[in-house]
């Protein structure tokens, strides 16, 4: 039986972002109080998803029957939104107080609910699980006023591909194992074959640093940490890199490809991604593809390898939060992620269904080798979570501070400087 309705539409769109306009900080303040979950498994809830349909729908739709089956009178409806319109609808619906009683959301679109206290605290309702979980997923939530948003669901976390071709006519270095290395073998790639090792990004920046030990932002977040030593060596290396065409020019001054389009062009040697777009690799590039050898991620052996998690939150405002709570815990079980990942290239957070022979198992292929050794670093700790306030609006006001400092336009220590007042400002906003 088919549960599902798109209530997303042009319209909808155009009110969500009236409703952000109006809303100053979007959100207001939060509830206080935290809803009752003690109640019975019952009744009817609201479930919504990011662009999960319809590509999952056959799984979702048997998860929900199995839910209903095994707590007689409840009720699942499952909406499905695009995942750009989820920050402008999630905003909209709390201010109208309508948001749905079990939400999947990424870390930093649910950031404004988690910050303001309008999401229920998993460590409180469900501090049972904490062990479930990989320990980077869990802490994906921790906002501060929340210190768990979002009961993990779906993680997504990096291997390092390297195109065999240009690494073997640079004299076969060594894959890096972290950023620096990485920039050192970009310079030898360089000098030796005349292409870049690798196209840096606004995203990826603020990994970069904090896999060196730099925090980005205070215990509150409520100021950025950027100007460190650490960030200054960092920054002044991807200058000369640049310099040296380490890095494809017009990856700094402008954003004509990204980074995958770089590498499946043949102009990288390097692209640390998830396991997923090799398929988009062997689809656009089959000459590359055949080229790439997958290694482990940048940090792995220092734990601070990138991830990327999805949560099931429960707004303060549900009116049945047990039975949403009970939902988010059944979806979110060591069976159901490890069905998930198993029709899907993400991966579950649950340390249970990493452990399963679908991870462990000899790999066949660069798919299911690059799947072993996400889950292995997800499941060893090699992960490491980022602070909730450093989202894409953090990263991209960073990344257009240190442009010019990466050109050569201004000295490294001033943009670090600006970049760090700038960031301030932009996370004082937040909390005013």
């Amino acid at each position: 039986m088919q549960r599902k309705t798109r209530t997303i539409s042009l319209a909808a769109a155009t009110a969500a972002a009236v409703a952000v306009a109006l809303s100053g900080c979007g959100l207001g303040s939060g509830t206080g109080a935290e809803a009752d979950v003690s109640g019975a498994v019952e009744g009817t809830i609201t479930f919504q998803t990011m662009q999960l349909s319809p590509t999952f729908d056959e799984y979702i739709n048997a998860a929900i029957d199995q839910f209903e089956s095994e707590n007689p009178g409840t009720t699942v409806k499952w909406t499905d939104i695009p995942s750009d319109q989820a920050a402008r609808k999630v905003s909209a619906d709390s201010a109208a107080g309508t948001l749905p009683d079990v939400m999947d959301l990424d870390a930093a679109t649910l950031a404004p609910l988690g910050r303001d206290s309008r999401v229920l605290d998993m460590s409180v309702q469900a501090a049972d699980l904490q062990d479930r979980y990989v320990a980077s997923a869990w802490e994906s939530f921790d906002y501060g006023a929340t210190a768990v948003a979002a009961l993990p669901w779906y993680l997504n976390s990096p291997v390092l591909m390297s195109n065999s071709a240009l690494v073997q006519q640079a004299g076969s270095p060594a894959a890096p194992t972290s950023y620096t290395e990485l920039l050192e073998v970009s310079k030898e790639i360089a000098e030796k074959t005349g292409k870049a090792g690798f196209q840096p990004t606004s995203i990826g920046f603020p990994n970069y640093l904090l896999s060196l030990g730099v925090p980005l932002v205070n215990d509150d977040s409520t100021e950025a940490i950027v100007d460190t030593p650490e960030a200054e060596e960092f920054l002044q290396n991807l200058a000369d890199l640049y310099t040296d065409g380490g890095i494809p020019a017009d990856s700094v001054t402008a954003a004509q490809r990204t980074e995958i389009d770089t590498f499946s062009q043949g102009e990288t040697a390097y692209l640390e991604t998830g396991p997923s777009r090799l398929k988009i690799i062997q689809q656009n590039a089959p000459q590359v593809f055949d080229a790439i050898t997958i290694d482990q991620p940048l940090g792995a052996q220092e734990s601070t390898t990138w991830v990327v998690a999805h949560g099931l939150a429960v707004p303060q405002t549900s009116k049945n939060a047990a039975t949403a709570v009970a939902f988010a815990e059944f979806l979110t079980s060591p069976e159901n992620q490890l069905a998930l990942a198993e029709q899907s290239s993400v991966f579950p957070s649950t340390a249970e269904s990493l452990q399963d022979p679908f991870f462990s198992a000899e790999p066949t292929d660069a798919a299911t080798q690059a799947r072993g050794i996400v889950a292995a670093s997800l499941f060893d700790g090699g992960t490491m979570a980022k602070p909730p306030a450093v989202d894409a609006e953090y990263a991209n006001t960073l990344w257009s501070s240190v442009q010019t400092a990466i050109t050569g336009e201004t000295p490294v220590k001033d943009a670090l400087a600006a970049a760090q007042t700038q960031l301030t400002e932009l996370l004082q906003s937040r909390v005013q």
